[in-house]
């Protein structure tokens, strides 16, 4: 839900920063999704002005030009044909970011243009982000203070606010909703909505059957209107509408929409001229064809609720419009159609097509019931204002009967649920500015909730809304008591997954939990499967496909945190990943990825990215878990397309096949917009539980032999594809007993190296538990290591 800070103030008084009204939002339970900060996003702007402009020297299209920003005068080099001595402009100064957050940003720095010093940038709307194209530099009106930040300078409709709303909280799908909760959280005062009385020019004479007043559609009303001109909307609602991501269509069409967002009032309009006949609300029958406004063809069900003609179905009722019967701008004569429909109904039918709609939002969720003619009196209004036009009288069939659900509840029942002891004459106050009405009877009270909100129902739901009001944040926390006679409270999955939270954590790595969803174009990208697993009805179309891994999850969380904040970011899952829609093919996995840095340069040490070993290290103490160590695994070649080939590779246990790791390919990083070296790795925990023997004995005694060690260092010339675990592995081999450790300490595939080889370093320490060992066993230990190697790897000793 997306709506303009100057919406907003057409029913709420407030002064209040655009940040702290988020704030608030959020803590009354309407959490802010995205916001606009214009301090934020026009820093090292200035609002300035033109001085003096002179010819530039060595290009005739260009103007130097001296630029006042409060503080000083600086040069400026300008391109643009309308600019002139005396004009309030808006200007980038040095730092400043044009377009952030797109493709095409770029940052003002000091350039020569054409052999002049240029001290930062005049802007057009368009470089603003204010439009989509413009046409030379934006002029300021006189009312703006030169050195002011060119954030203070935007109207109220330029400053956005997007919230995120729970299914229950249908009545603040609209700007007035929004408004009037703010205001019972004791922010701002409420305008109250002034409907309208519209006073008819003629009687609608209509033929008019609604079947389904028992059941689907208790209430239906429409008027009509002739001699309306389809203009296009008036330059403040394309706007307005632009800035809440609404679409421009026609001042008819956008009028119904207005209303939708203003006051949760969704409405149609038909061209009248195209209906033939008889108007009927009823159920649809199985097979029946319905062609929609979104120019596709639709089958339909039993049981979904249709507006149809003689001829035709002109509407699927609260979900969709039809094509046939939608205005174009020859349209003379419409029709407003405003009704109650049954929630479920509604749902079902969006469902069941797949078809995500405004309208269908609000319905599903349970609007007011009492809005179906203040809805037609609004759009009445608007379009005789805006088309011209003759409104007839308004007509229904079936009228909505509301049941009165008075709740009861004591006063002492909030201090019982939610801990503390809240005064009663705040309780009134805010149930009445909420719109209940109620009765006060000593500590007891009964409220009737609004038409408008159907969430309210029994008195948790009002203990609920109190204390939402009232702040969670104020409510003290207190210790749970527990008892200590517990049984067995976990399995060893969850011990293990607890193990490995821990385990990643102290290694500071950050933990997050996304959706099992994902994104369709991402999953392409990713995934292995030609037929990814689609969602029949996914509640985004950001969210339209299951997950066959996790590392689309973590790259977009990335994604998402870099633009923000922090270019170094290490992060993990745990969770299930889809490999089938039968039984057995959700597998659960965890994957970390590191991106950036693994710590910042200072004086001692310059900067260091992620790499393999940092990555390496991470899924050894991961198998550690399980009791492996990293001479219990191997790798093979064999990875996924989006690591970097080469610079990857396959877990082993044995022969099986257990996870992969490496570095983030870099085409994927570019999909994502990533600039920083990225690692990953992701291990199958499903198939690590085959592995996985739980074991109540205690550890064993670490025996330290107290006999002296030796350590030989050995170097090879071996093929690029050759692993360095596979000469680890076989080094260790030919002695297990007197071969206690083997480390890589130098790799090099500079100078001296033959093409397609590289040169690996090893220390092989050797140590017996029972002898001090003399010179000539030692060397034969380094002998067989070095023919092993040679003739294994066809390896070259240096």
């Amino acid at each position: 839900m997306k709506f303009t800070l100057g919406w907003l103030r057409d029913y709420l008084e407030f002064d209040l920063p655009v940040s702290e009204l988020c704030e608030r939002l959020t803590s009354i339970g309407l959490e802010v999704e995205d916001f606009f900060d214009p301090q934020k996003k026009y820093k090292n702007f200035v609002i300035a002005q033109i001085k003096e402009i002179n010819s530039h020297p060595n290009a005739d299209k260009l103007k130097l030009c001296k630029v006042f920003d409060g503080k000083k005068e600086l040069e400026i080099v300008c391109g643009a044909s309308n600019v002139k001595k005396n004009m309030f402009v808006a200007l980038a100064k040095e730092g400043a970011i044009i377009k952030p957050g797109e493709k095409n940003q770029f940052q003002i720095q000091k350039n020569k243009i054409r052999g002049i010093e240029s001290n930062g940038m005049l802007c057009s709307e368009e470089e603003l982000g204010l439009s989509e194209s413009s046409d030379g530099i934006m002029e300021l009106d006189g009312s703006c203070n030169v050195g002011e930040n060119f954030g203070n300078y935007l109207n109220e409709e330029e400053l956005f606010i997007d919230i995120s709303l729970t299914p229950n909280r249908a009545d603040c799908a609209s700007v007035y909703g929004i408004a009037r909760d703010l205001n019972a959280s004791g922010l701002g005062k409420l305008k109250q909505k002034i409907i309208p009385n519209i006073k008819p020019d003629f009687e609608t004479k209509l033929d008019l059957e609604n079947r389904l007043k028992d059941s689907g559609c208790p209430q239906f009303s429409v008027r009509l209107i002739k001699d309306v001109e389809n203009v296009n909307s008036s330059d403040f609602i394309v706007k307005r509408f632009k800035n809440s991501d609404l679409k421009v269509i026609s001042a008819l069409v956008d009028t119904t929409n207005f209303i939708n967002i203003d006051y949760c009032r969704p409405l149609h309009v038909f061209d009248y001229d195209k209906i033939e006949g008889k108007i009927v609300i009823r159920y649809s029958k199985k097979g029946e064809k319905f062609f929609g406004l979104d120019d596709l063809e639709y089958t339909l069900d039993d049981g979904m609720i249709v507006i149809c003609d003689d001829k035709k179905i002109i509407s699927l009722a609260g979900v969709l419009g039809g094509k046939e019967t939608a205005c174009d701008e020859k349209t003379k004569n419409v029709l407003i159609e405003s009704a109650f429909f049954n929630p479920d109904d509604i749902a079902f039918a969006g469902r069941k097509l797949n078809i995500i709609s405004d309208a269908r939002y609000r319905f599903e969720r349970g609007i007011d019931p009492d809005s179906v003619i203040p809805g037609l009196e609004l759009a009445t209004e608007m379009i005789l204002k805006t088309c011209g036009g003759k409104s007839g009288t308004i007509v229904s069939d079936g009228i909505f009967k509301r049941e009165p659900n008075r709740i009861n509840v004591d006063i002492i029942n909030f201090a019982e649920i939610l801990g503390i002891s809240i005064d009663k004459k705040f309780i009134i106050e805010k149930l009445k500015m909420l719109g209940c009405s109620v009765e006060s009877k000593n500590q007891s009270l009964v409220v009737l909730p609004p038409t408008w909100r159907s969430d309210i129902k029994i008195k948790e739901d009002l203990i609920e809304e109190i204390a939402r009001l009232y702040g969670y944040e104020k409510i003290p926390s207190k210790e749970m008591e527990i008892s200590k006679n517990l049984g067995r409270t976990t399995n060893e999955i969850q011990k293990i997954r607890k193990k490995i939270r821990t385990l990643l954590v102290s290694r500071n790595i950050t933990e997050i939990i996304s959706w099992s969803f994902a994104n369709e174009k991402i999953e392409k990208l990713l995934s292995a499967r030609s037929d990814i697993i689609k969602i029949q009805n996914p509640i985004s179309t950001e969210l339209s496909c299951l997950r066959s891994n996790l590392v689309g999850n973590l790259l977009t969380v990335i994604k998402n945190n870099t633009k923000k904040y922090s270019k170094n970011i290490s992060i993990f899952e745990l969770g299930p990943i889809f490999t089938g829609c039968k039984p057995g093919e959700q597998k659960d996995f965890v994957s970390v990825i590191r991106s950036g840095n693994s710590y910042q340069k200072n004086w001692l040490e310059k900067n260091k990215s992620f790499d393999l070993f940092d990555i390496k290290a991470d899924f050894n103490a991961v198998l550690k878990v399980f009791g492996f160590n990293s001479s219990q695994i191997s790798f093979s070649k064999q990875s996924k397309d989006f690591y970097h080939p080469g610079k990857s590779g396959s877990i082993l246990i044995g022969k099986e096949s257990i996870g992969f790791f490496g570095e983030i390919h870099p085409e994927v990083l570019d999909f994502f917009s990533i600039k920083e070296k990225t690692v990953a790795f992701e291990i199958n925990l499903t198939k690590m539980m085959n592995y996985h023997k739980p074991k109540n004995i205690s550890k064993k005694e670490i025996k330290v032999s107290q006999y002296q060690s030796s350590s030989r260092d050995f170097s090879f010339e071996i093929k690029q594809e050759i692993f360095a675990s596979d000469l680890i592995s076989t080094i260790r081999k030919i002695d297990k007993e007197l071969i206690k450790e083997v480390l890589v300490f130098d790799n090099y595939d500079g100078d001296n190296i033959k093409s397609g080889y590289r040169a690996i370093a090893l220390s092989v320490t050797i140590q017996s538990d029972h002898k001090t060992l003399k010179d000539d066993e030692i060397n034969d230990i380094s002998e067989k290591i070095v023919n092993q190697i040679n003739l294994k790897f066809d390896a070259k000793q240096r």
